[in-house]
């Protein structure tokens, strides 16, 4: 299957006024695979079959669709693992001491949590925190992306043994389930994360760009990690404002090594290399 130049720049238009995902269209290649693997599932032939879809009577839900199959969900377990020395040695005592955890649950969001590594990392450092405070800790965890087809994957919180490639071994054994599972037609080793993190933790399906209002949340620490390389400037702008609103006074928000801020956010500090704290608190 080959697609025209016009039709690549009308798709990720498409894609971009979605979801603010900023694909290339020189990126033929690209396109093409992941377009001709949707249109064997839908049985087209031509590219012409699959535009007339897109604006006929199911062209949202279609929309919709190939927002998820362009976008990219690279994760792993501790994944630039400096944030979570810096959350276990600074974050989360300095949080704790001004009553996060106690008087109220300190609250994580993974604010675009792919499969779900990024989430569980955190909450691993999490419930370690908590067992080494008498009392414990308070605490909750949310993750969120705009394809509802990870979020499914993420929440069953299941995982391959290549998937947990970067977990420690002393978290691989306190935290994960050995499970078998028929996968593609043949037995493979699944490993699934403890029921007292699943517990912890919801997943739902949001918009950085445009956020339904019924998405509430008030969040301590904030992971927005390599999110912001696939927006344009706009709506890399627009991506903050909705994290940003959503985190108390004295949380922190973190960005991807590759990508940190080019200029602070108003109201905000940087108290570590892609770590920044809000002001107030």
């Amino acid at each position: 299957m080959q697609i025209t130049s016009a039709d690549a720049v009308s798709l990720t238009a498409l894609v971009r006024r979605l979801s603010g995902i900023s694909i290339n269209p020189d990126n033929m290649g690209f396109l093409e695979l992941r377009l001709s693997r949707r249109m064997r599932e839908l049985q087209i032939r031509d590219f012409n079959g699959y535009r007339s879809i897109l604006v006929g009577p199911d062209g949202t839900a279609e929309a919709n669709h190939l927002v998820e199959m362009l976008a990219t969900h690279t994760t792993s377990f501790f994944r630039e693992n400096t944030h979570y020395e810096w959350m276990r040695a600074h974050g989360l005592p300095e949080l704790f001491a001004a009553g996060a955890g106690k008087e109220y649950p300190l609250s994580l969001w993974s604010a675009a949590c792919s499969l779900g590594s990024e989430l569980w990392s955190a909450a691993m450092i999490v419930d370690q925190f908590a067992q080494e405070r008498r009392g414990g800790v308070l605490w909750k965890a949310t993750g969120t992306d705009i394809s509802r087809r990870v979020l499914r994957r993420a929440a069953s919180a299941t995982f391959t043994e290549a998937e947990l490639a970067g977990l420690p071994d002393d978290y691989r054994r306190r935290y994960m389930m050995r499970s078998r599972r028929s996968v593609a037609n043949a037995e493979q080793a699944l490993f699934r994360v403890v029921p007292e993190l699943r517990s912890q933790t919801r997943f739902a399906s949001l918009n950085l760009i445009r956020p339904s209002p019924d998405f509430q949340l008030n969040a301590d620490i904030i992971f927005l990690r390599n999110v912001l390389i696939y927006f344009e400037p706009a709506d890399q702008i627009a991506a903050l404002g909705t994290v940003l609103r959503r985190l108390r006074p004295g949380g922190f928000l973190m960005t991807g090594h590759s990508e940190a801020l080019m200029e602070t956010p108003k109201g905000m500090t940087q108290v570590a290399p892609s770590i920044y704290r809000k002001e107030g608190g």
